[in-house]
């Protein structure tokens, strides 16, 4: 009896297979703006860029405006959600950031969510989209609230472009 009990176990053992499951790791597409034309597949970007997305997203709402500085490159390409266009920020000074919150009394935001993305075959490129409610409390006392939806591309280390979707949060 216990030599079929041990042959039992042993024919168990050896009859089960290890069953690999393979995760799709990359999906949908990216439209690159590179020579090639071709769409790449998006993957989860790189986790020190989205650290450096974060501290810029977090030093503008601290208004940290130095700290801002150092994360970016010379020149970042602005797409404010509130107007139409690109505006190219000088970052070798805070002149852009100082005048744009020159109103402002405290800036307090709300993240809902961080998603880094990349494409295949890229490298040192990240583009960090936040998703996060913004209030504003101005010197004169009133407020805004507003919900964004933010992309942060982050390249080679620094900060080089930031895109804002806005909609009224109330």
């Amino acid at each position: 009896m216990k030599k079929l009990i041990f042959l039992f176990i042993v024919a168990t053992f050896i009859s089960c297979d290890t069953k690999t499951i393979e995760i799709n790791k990359e999906g949908g597409t990216w439209n690159s703006w590179d020579e090639s034309g071709v769409s790449k597949k998006a993957t989860i970007g790189s986790e020190s860029d989205l650290e450096i997305a974060m501290a810029f997203y977090n030093a503008y709402g601290d208004m940290e405006l130095d700290k801002m500085v150092d994360l970016s490159e010379d020149i970042v390409k602005f797409h404010p959600g509130n107007l139409a266009g690109v505006v190219d920020v000088n970052t070798s000074n805070t002149d852009f950031v100082v005048e744009r919150q020159s109103t402002f009394e405290s800036i307090k935001r709300t993240l809902h969510n961080v998603t880094p993305i990349s494409t295949v075959g890229s490298e040192n490129y990240t583009i960090v989209s936040i998703n996060f409610t913004e209030e504003i409390t101005y010197k004169d006392g009133s407020t805004s609230k507003d919900h964004y939806f933010e992309r942060i591309h982050v390249s080679n280390g620094k900060v080089n472009r930031v895109v804002q979707w806005m909609r009224p949060s109330e």
